[in-house]
């Protein structure tokens, strides 16, 4: 794959991201669809947001400064308890990942880098994993919001708009 794809699937996804937080009441912001002791951990909306941002934040400081620092105190619930705040944050994280993109070639995507715990990863690799894992979640946000409203949410590829009755 191209730079320029990788590009335009981290931007599609956090634009969808973005705009799907807007529909979203606030008094649902953080709300869980259910509680369950078979399961780890239930992320409510607002959380499934932030840590797609929370992934992003984490490779694109990697790759651009060398800084693989999970952002979890500083993009808690805690610290972002409303959507503004959370719309902010997006905003942020799109800054910086725009950035990287800038400085990024093609040749980029089959180098390695190395992890903190030195392991030996592609850039490409590692772009695969973020936008699996944020797909991920993106799909857990939009079951979310289907439990309680019958909104018409953002499609999740313009490609796929000419395609959706085939599929």
């Amino acid at each position: 794959m191209k730079v320029e794809m990788f590009k335009q699937e981290f931007e599609r996804l956090h634009k969808t991201l973005a705009e799907v937080l807007k529909t979203v009441p606030e008094e649902r912001l953080y709300s869980k669809p259910f509680n369950s002791p078979n399961f780890l951990k239930i992320l409510s909306i607002g959380e499934l947001i932030i840590h797609a941002a929370q992934i992003q934040e984490y490779l694109f400081n990697g790759l651009s400064a060398n800084y693989w620092d999970h952002p979890h105190e500083w993009s808690s619930r805690e610290s972002i308890p409303e959507k503004e705040k959370i719309l902010l944050y997006l905003d942020e994280v799109e800054q910086m990942r725009t950035r990287t993109f800038t400085w990024m070639k093609d040749e980029d995507i089959n180098k390695k880098v190395y992890l903190p715990d030195r392991t030996a990863v592609t850039i490409g690799d590692l772009f695969v994993r973020a936008l699996i894992h944020m797909s991920h979640h993106r799909g857990q946000v939009y079951a979310y919001i289907h439990l309680f409203s019958d909104a018409h949410l953002p499609p999740i590829s313009e490609e796929g708009v000419d395609y959706k009755r085939l599929i």
